[in-house]
């Protein structure tokens, strides 16, 4: 990328109080940090006035360590020391990064691809952008999808991109609307309506409804995927149904229901990963069929591959050819990773929690088989879900009536130990012992990690499974780290 201060004047209606308007810029950051590590050199620093900390002060350090221009807030005094650094005055710092990213992006005439839901929205941006592994692809690095986070993957885009991917993830009401209309995307994808942020958004129906806010720049061909298996999302398939967005033209469906117009079939899950096929048809109607095998697992996964198989084809990449990059697809550390040691297979899903995405995890060592290595007890360890607000303990405790029906319908894969750790967590216990029955499994509630990672050391043998998830913030990796150093 490679812009001046000029442009950047005109994309944020900003004011030059220091330095010269013809100064080039090829990159924006916003950690004070990270100057001496940026990939690029003319870089303009952008400081977010956060709720500790006012990265203003940072500005001297920042255009000594080299930064070439920044952004100031109006009301701030311009700092001493600056040299001829550009000093650009703004009346929001965060609008005014948003603004020049939408007025970057604008420069593209590509397909752009946006993803959003409460799970799985980076795990599905990676497959995508797998699927689309035979033509050059930009794609939001790490889950970078927020207000700041997004305007920062667009500046990395370069002229020889064929296609974008940028993942859009909201908390708030109306965060969506900036974030369509500066990445103005013309395709979007919608995995799944959780409880994610919904101690924010008030509900399901709130969280459904400003996630279509993705929608807000379609065009007449922009085409909308969603998942067929989501009940809620189902809702927006109907051409007159109330939950479909006026702009929205084009529906593409995906998921394990064959009324979907991608459906998966045959599905096996081992500890080598999950295999498939999956079916659509061609523009003529004609029934098609293709296997593809993922190195990750778990339906939700087969679910991303089929979103981004129906996306690679609108594309016009056969899924003949989009799932050899599938099948090339590494998931990323904390998101399913499966790990060998001593006998016992770890799934680490450490990354981040929701109770949909728990369930899931639950649904996944369920299934799996162990092939060679039979697998004789299944372990899940469950941390505390953040953000939930008042829903908090409700949400925990549904977690828990979910692992005992699995275990009710599912003799062969069912749950035989879970352990819980943080507070909110031990509801998904207490929901299991709620009732006393021959089906469910020995849980053990714990206030910390190493807690946790020692009562698993003293249980765990050959031909054990394990999951285990928590939200970020409990870093729920500890406990894995902790297994695998015992070995």
């Amino acid at each position: 990328m490679q812009v001046t201060v000029n442009d950047i004047l005109k994309a944020a209606n900003g004011k030059l109080l220091n330095g010269n308007g013809d100064t080039e810029i090829n990159g924006f950051f916003t950690n004070s940090r990270e100057t001496h590590s940026l990939p690029f050199k003319n870089a303009l620093f952008v400081p977010i006035i956060g709720e500790r900390v006012d990265a203003h002060k940072f500005i001297p350090q920042v255009v000594k360590d080299g930064a070439k221009a920044f952004f100031i807030k109006k009301g701030h005094e311009l700092p001493a020391d600056i040299g001829d650094a550009a000093a650009i005055e703004v009346d929001d710092t965060e609008a005014a990064l948003l603004d020049t990213g939408r007025w970057f992006r604008e420069k593209f005439n590509i397909p752009f691809i946006g993803i959003t839901g409460s799970v799985g929205k980076t795990t599905t941006k990676e497959m995508v952008a797998a699927a689309l592994s035979s033509i050059n692809v930009h794609k939001t690095k790490g889950n970078a999808n927020s207000t700041i986070g997004l305007p920062l993957t667009l500046f990395g885009l370069e002229p020889c991109n064929e296609a974008a991917i940028i993942e859009m993830g909201i908390s708030e009401f109306h965060e969506m609307e900036k974030l369509a209309d500066a990445g103005r995307p013309t395709h979007a994808i919608f995995t799944n309506v959780g409880t994610a942020h919904i101690g924010n958004l008030g509900s399901k129906e709130n969280i459904l409804k400003e996630k279509l806010h993705i929608t807000d720049c379609f065009t007449e061909d922009s085409v909308l995927f969603v998942n067929a298996d989501d009940e809620l999302l189902s809702k927006v398939v109907p051409e007159n149904s109330e939950f479909r967005p006026a702009k929205v033209k084009h529906v593409v469906t995906y998921g394990i229901s064959k009324e979907a117009d991608f459906y998966a079939s045959s599905i096996t899950i081992s500890d080598s990963g999950t295999d498939f096929v999956a079916n659509y048809k061609d523009e003529d109607g004609k029934p098609l069929t293709e296997q593809i095998h993922l190195k990750t697992l778990g339906l939700h996964n087969v679910r991303n591959a089929l979103a981004a198989t129906a996306v690679a084809l609108k594309l016009g990449i056969s899924p003949s050819v989009s799932k050899l990059g599938l099948a090339a697809y590494e998931p990323l550390s904390g998101r399913g990773n499966i790990i060998k040691t001593n006998g016992i297979t770890i799934i680490d899903d450490t990354y981040n929690a929701s109770p949909d995405s728990m369930k899931a995890s639950v649904q996944i060592i369920g299934e799996m088989r162990g092939g060679k290595e039979p697998i004789h007890r299944r372990f899940v360890v469950f941390a505390d879900v953040l953000e939930l607000g008042e829903y908090a303990e409700s949400e925990h405790y549904k977690v828990g009536e979910y692992i005992k029906t699995h275990n009710e319908e599912n003799p062969e894969g069912r749950i035989d130990y879970l352990i819980t750790v943080g507070k909110d967590s031990e509801q998904i216990g207490l929901a299991l012992n709620s009732e006393s029955l021959d089906t469910n499994p020995v849980t053990k509630h714990f206030s910390t990690n190493v807690e946790a990672s020692n009562y698993l050391k003293s249980l765990l043998t050959k031909g054990d499974a394990i999951v285990v998830k928590g939200s970020r913030g409990m870093q729920t990796e500890e406990i894995i780290s902790s297994i695998l150093n015992d070995e």
